[in-house]
């Protein structure tokens, strides 16, 4: 992108997929080690993350999302898990799934969940 015979001469790079919370996020993590992520910022950081290739921050991110797992909001992180293959969230979304099944069912990520995304 910045590099080569394909380098941009823009003096300005838009990056359309990318939200700026995130990508300050991301430049904050790159420039001084500080993960500022929060409910509202986390998944599209997570997708910035993976984008640019920085593991360090993905890991931030599960972290942040293991943390906050809860029966009410399982279906919708199995959803973003599988979708950003992150296995390992997917099995403890499950398993939260499984140990408080009625809960679960009953939140809104529920009715918005394929059944493709349960096999």
């Amino acid at each position: 992108m910045f590099n080569g015979g394909m380098a941009t001469t823009s003096a300005e790079i838009e990056l359309p997929d990318v939200e700026p919370a995130a990508f300050l996020a991301l430049l904050r993590f790159l420039y001084s080690d500080e993960v500022q992520i929060g409910p509202e910022t986390v998944m599209t950081t997570l997708y910035t993350a993976k984008k640019y290739a920085v593991p360090a921050l993905e890991a931030h991110c599960v972290d942040f999302l293991t943390k906050h797992l809860r029966a009410d909001n399982a279906f919708m992180l199995l959803t973003q898990a599988r979708l950003f293959d992150e296995p390992q969230l997917a099995s403890l979304c499950l398993d939260t799934i499984d140990k408080s099944t009625m809960d679960a069912i009953s939140a809104e990520g529920f009715t918005d969940i394929d059944i493709g995304k349960l096999l």
